[in-house]
């Protein structure tokens, strides 16, 4: 019987490199998938939840500390004004606290921003199987097109690639289906398969695996990860309201002593016909 010439004999150690590639390239694909998860779905929400249970109470804190920074401000401001034997206009005043106290304004606009933002994330949550299709759509698109896996993309995979993380942060299932449509299992898969090139690539994944899986440590070492366990018990949340309630009541003290303070120095201005003015 003749030889069928065109079969081509595979080593069992290239066999094996080979399939261990692969193993780790699947594992590869698996963590940054669940790197990018972590940072876009997991800590977004982590942050939504931590608004909607302490948000308000925060808001409320911020909103004393910039009426006593203004209020400060303005007793340097006036200060200023009578050392210099200069009149004082009120209107003029807050014209200037408006122009250097604008990041406090940004901070509490930010602030509420974020809160409607985490209702509004909380109150439209995907279906389960759904989520389960998008996470796994996006870790077979990560292992066909991730530039980590990937380092030669051409041009159009690199914006296929991009298209793909843009999807991912939409949710939007119906564009990462049609992307692993147009972007079959089969494409991107060539490797060297001489036992040093397959060596190489190995190693390179071993590497690739551990830099993951420590970033993955450090991510979920920080805040909000650091409170998932406490986002979840209702008296750690009762406390902190508790102790926010505790600092605005004494920021509600400094404010009503600051108001008054900078009331009598006005009222003094203008029996004193230091040209005190409201224009």
């Amino acid at each position: 019987m003749k030889e069928d010439s065109s079969k081509t004999i595979v080593s069992p150690e290239v066999e094996n490199l080979s399939r261990e590639c692969e193993i780790l390239r699947e594992e590869v694909a698996r963590l940054l998938a669940e790197a990018h998860d972590l940072l876009q779905v997991v800590k977004p929400n982590l942050f939504a939840i931590y608004q909607t249970k302490l948000g308000a109470w925060e808001l409320k804190r911020l909103h004393l500390q910039s009426h006593i920074a203004r209020l400060k401000r303005k007793m340097t401001l006036i200060q200023a004004a009578i050392n210099r034997g200069a009149a004082v206009h009120e209107k003029e005043l807050e014209d200037q606290l408006d122009l250097e106290l604008a990041d406090w304004r940004t901070r509490v606009a930010e602030t509420v921003a974020a809160f409607d933002q985490a209702k509004d994330r909380l109150d439209q949550p995907m279906a389960a199987d759904k989520a389960r299709e998008l996470r796994n759509l996006y870790r077979r698109l990560v292992k066909r097109l991730h530039p980590d896996l990937h380092p030669n993309l051409t041009g159009s995979e690199r914006q296929l690639w991009h298209r793909t993380q843009s999807a991912y942060d939409r949710a939007d299932l119906e564009e990462l289906r049609a992307l692993a449509l147009v972007q079959p299992d089969s494409a991107l898969s060539s490797m060297k398969n001489s036992i040093e090139g397959l060596q190489e690539k190995r190693d390179a994944l071993k590497v690739h695996v551990t830099r993951l899986l420590s970033e993955m440590e450090r991510i979920t070492s920080e805040p909000p990860f650091t409170l998932r366990k406490q986002l979840d018990n209702a008296e750690w949340i009762e406390e902190m309201r508790k102790t926010i309630d505790g600092e605005c009541a004494q920021l509600e003290v400094e404010r009503a002593e600051l108001e008054t303070h900078v009331r009598k120095i006005m009222t003094a201005l203008g029996r004193d016909g230091n040209g005190t003015g409201r224009n």
